[in-house]
């Protein structure tokens, strides 16, 4: 119960002046208000403490998913590694409340922007949920069909492939990918899936080509890493910064499956040259 929340807050101690910024804090079944040193991470809170206290404030969409979603996506999802389907759906709800919620602007601070906010996600957040429960099942599938391939015996020639192709699956689909990466990031991960299914056909016939590119890769992955490192850990890194590991992705689509397209022309030489403007 807050009728506003200020963006920022001073306090003055001993002739000091602290400022402190205060954001929605989501607790799961309840949000809080705490105040943070640093504005990027209470913009982090502020959206998830809004989303939660707007799922907390409206139906919860799963009785329309159990009627709307299509057998062979239920099937698919009850198939998930990753516990229990409800869980699997909680993730789904959270992650399309965050992206209408983000979509609508301004994160509400009053309880008149609150509450335009919640009805805007409450009028939205159905077909949302169930156009990213489709996605979901479909990415899930994708990412089972290619843990079959790489069970059973592996060549020598392949193996250092087939454990790159482990790592980058690994980091795409795991337990929370799904508000973690956003729904807005579904369909491309369903893409980078694909291409790691036409790498894996690829592979036999010329392991060497293979390991070419994935020396490419592991370059720029090596200098998108070591500019990670020196960030300030204490707060989210830049969204310009955080946008080369999905490039990244995108090379590895444009050097294993050209045929599947880019979004925008992206080579090794494009992101050394993105990562030199954080230098």
């Amino acid at each position: 119960s807050v009728d506003e929340l200020p963006k920022g807050y001073e306090k003055k101690v001993a002739n000091i002046r602290i400022k402190a910024f205060p954001a929605l804090v989501d607790k799961k079944q309840s949000v809080a208000v705490e105040l943070f040193e640093q504005e990027s991470l209470a913009d982090k809170a502020m959206l998830m403490g809004v989303s939660r206290l707007v799922l907390l404030n409206i139906p919860s969409p799963v009785k329309y998913l159990q009627q709307k979603l299509p057998n062979k996506a239920k099937l698919g999802l009850y198939f998930n590694p990753f516990g229990a389907i409800g869980e699997l759906l909680d993730d789904c709800i959270l992650a399309a409340c965050q992206y209408l919620v983000a979509e609508k602007g301004e994160l509400p601070r009053a309880e008149a922007e609150f509450n335009e906010c919640k009805d805007y996600v409450r009028a939205e957040i159905a077909d949302t949920v169930l156009n990213a429960a489709v996605k979901v099942e479909q990415v899930l599938s994708l990412a089972h069909e290619i843990n079959k391939k790489l069970k059973g015996n592996v060549p020598l020639n392949v193996i250092q492939s087939h454990g790159d192709i482990k790592s980058q699956l690994g980091k795409l689909v795991f337990k929370g990918f799904i508000v973690a990466c956003g729904v807005q990031r579904l369909d491309d991960i369903h893409r980078y899936l694909k291409a790691i299914v036409r790498r894996l056909e690829k592979l036999p016939v010329d392991p060497n080509q293979d390991r070419l590119k994935m020396i490419e890769i592991s370059k720029v992955e090596d200098a998108y890493l070591a500019l990670v490192k020196k960030q300030r850990q204490d707060i989210p890194l830049p969204d310009d910064l955080e946008q080369t590991r999905w490039m990244i992705e995108e090379l590895k689509v444009s050097l294993f499956a050209q045929n599947l397209k880019t979004p925008y022309p992206v080579s090794a030489k494009r992101i050394m040259n993105h990562l030199k403007s954080f230098q």
